[in-house]
């Protein structure tokens, strides 16, 4: 248990768990995510490089806003408000883990937008994105080895906003689209 640490330990005890009750565990899609977002934990909010090491670990397996909600009340306690780049080290957490369950397996920002690579691409989701007005001349298939989307961004400040709002409506057009 103290190799892995106390959460992934007991992660693994429960997958364990269910898979001796002849269960599935939960699948755990990954996405990468590349965007220019200023996200670290700064040395004067966590001195102890250990500690950092151990909270970027715990960060990067954030999959749901409870979990999300959890670390950052763990966070206040422990250390105090966080900065504003710890929090958009949560945000690109949370936004990794709902891309994954969309089954989007990579998120890229270039050049004013942000680049969609989908594990499964679908031409029916993509028409109900197409037909969205948020979405009119904005987004567009990158044909290829892997087809992507690409969607232009409104405000590059705003990226996080855009990348959860459009993960969200994929992941909805996929359920109308079935």
């Amino acid at each position: 248990m103290s190799t892995v640490g106390y959460e992934m330990y007991m992660k693994l005890l429960s997958e364990a768990v269910l898979e001796e009750k002849g269960e599935k565990p939960p699948q755990r899609a990954d996405c990468a995510a590349d965007l220019a977002v200023s996200a670290n934990i700064p040395e004067s909010y966590v001195r102890s490089a250990e500690q950092r090491m151990d909270l970027y670990r715990r960060i990067a397996m954030i999959r749901t806003e409870a979990e999300a909600d959890d670390l950052t009340d763990e966070l206040i306690d422990r250390y105090g408000d966080p900065p504003s780049s710890v929090n958009t080290l949560v945000h690109v957490a949370l936004l990794r883990g709902e891309a994954g369950r969309a089954g989007i397996t990579d998120i890229s920002q270039k050049a004013g937008a942000l680049r969609f690579v989908l594990s499964d691409f679908d031409m029916a989701r993509v028409s109900l994105l197409y037909g969205k007005t948020e979405y009119k001349g904005r987004l567009r298939v990158e044909a290829g080895q892997k087809p992507c989307l690409n969607l232009m961004l409104r405000n590059k400040k705003r990226v996080l906003e855009e990348a959860r709002r459009f993960v969200a409506d994929w992941e909805a057009a996929g359920q109308s689209a079935s």
